[in-house]
């Protein structure tokens, strides 16, 4: 066959090529016949799950989730491993054993996401992560253990990032933001739910998250003795844009009496910067800003007292005491002190206050008022507390 080519290392060479080459051949073929399904094999992957099919059909619950978990074990890419992978987390479900039907709702949309089942799969994780907001417990061995809290926000953060664009997808974005209100960690609750106007700005979940959003600013700014007056401010925004965006939302109601709280909120800080000139006998400051209250919030109790006040003061020290005009001379030592005084109180006591906490505003030369002491362990913070885990409607 090689006669007459080349020397004989030629020949050696090419016969060994040759030998090579069937040699690769015939493991391509080896790995063909290896990856397609034997007739039989078929056959007793249909008949397994056929057996399957027929224990669920006649009621015997137990038996037809382990025979559909044997099945799937040893023909996962069998054509009824789909249907079978649904079906076992259905059964699973209606036992009550909602961790397992969860992780095999979890396996169905993983590992065969063209599955006909992919939404029922994905309203089904929902609702068992619902069930576990609200509270119920998590069991080992029928003993509860572990925060259910918790295991929802497990739940809810598989589902978005298996299902990102299920039509349920916005309503699991919602209620991980609701998962981590429930534990207490508002900033993590905001951030999910600004993720929800983001990423779902068509969805019918919007109004509720950039309600909540607000809801749970206010309650982070009027939480603990001093309040957080940047939240506060965050609260009047988002409140204000909602009535803007959703004027006819079940909710508005809602905004508008938040918006009223937090507007008497800011009417109480103007009205303890007028009372503070007022203490220290600046009587034309204090009178501005008794105005500023009713200027502002005119409905509030702090507006009536400011009216109060400023009669007061009007009667006691006369119209041109209070009247805006050239002030006394005075020493650069008492001027400075009132600069001090003043940027400090102007700064730090209005709503719109967005810098460093506040602090005692007392002269050098006054003893500071003993205020409460500072709460630093988390163990001293009141939770806040917990929306209604499912989709709001009120």
């Amino acid at each position: 066959m090689f006669r007459g080519i080349g020397t004989s290392s030629v020949r050696y060479a090419l016969l060994t090529s040759f030998a090579l080459a069937l040699g690769f051949v015939g493991e391509i073929r080896a790995q063909a016949a290896a990856a397609t399904p034997a007739p039989d094999a078929a056959a007793a992957a249909s008949a397994t799950f056929a057996s399957a099919k027929a224990a669920d059909e006649a009621g015997s619950t137990q038996a037809a989730i382990e025979m559909y978990q044997a099945a799937l074990k040893r023909y996962p890419l069998a054509p009824e491993a789909a249907t079978a992978q649904y079906r076992l987390a259905e059964l699973l479900e209606s036992k009550e054993d909602l961790s397992r039907a969860f992780n095999a709702y979890q396996t169905l949309l993983v590992r065969y996401p063209d599955t006909p089942n992919f939404e029922r799969a994905v309203a089904a994780q929902v609702s068992i992560a619902n069930k576990y907001l609200q509270g119920r417990p998590q069991k080992f061995l029928g003993v509860p253990v572990g925060n259910s809290a918790k295991r929802a926000q497990e739940m809810y953060a598989n589902i978005i990032a298996n299902a990102p664009f299920s039509k349920y997808a916005p309503v699991a974005q919602f209620n991980l933001g609701l998962a981590y209100e429930k534990q207490s960690q508002p900033f993590e609750a905001i951030k999910n739910y600004q993720k929800v106007l983001d990423n779902y700005p068509n969805s019918d979940v919007c109004d509720d998250a950039l309600y909540q959003i607000g809801y749970v600013n206010m309650r982070v700014g009027l939480a603990q003795a001093s309040q957080d007056l940047s939240a506060l401010i965050a609260a009047r925004n988002t409140f204000e844009d909602f009535l803007i965006e959703f004027p006819n939302s079940e909710k508005a109601p809602q905004a508008r009496e938040n918006l009223t709280r937090l507007g008497g909120q800011e009417a109480n800080d103007v009205f303890r910067v007028a009372r503070f000139y007022e203490f220290y006998r600046d009587l034309k400051a204090s009178v501005i800003y008794y105005n500023e209250v009713i200027r502002r919030q005119p409905g509030t109790k702090e507006a009536e007292l400011a009216k109060s006040r400023i009669e007061e003061l009007r009667s006691q020290y006369g119209d041109d005491a209070l009247r805006t005009g050239p002030e006394k001379a005075e020493t650069g030592e008492k001027a400075a002190l009132r600069r001090r005084l003043q940027a400090q109180v102007e700064t730090t006591s209005l709503s719109d206050y967005n810098g460093p906490p506040k602090r005692d505003i007392v002269p050098d030369e006054l003893p500071a008022a003993t205020k409460p002491k500072m709460r630093t362990n988390v163990d001293d913070v009141q939770p806040l507390p917990a929306v209604e885990p499912s989709l709001p409607n009120q």
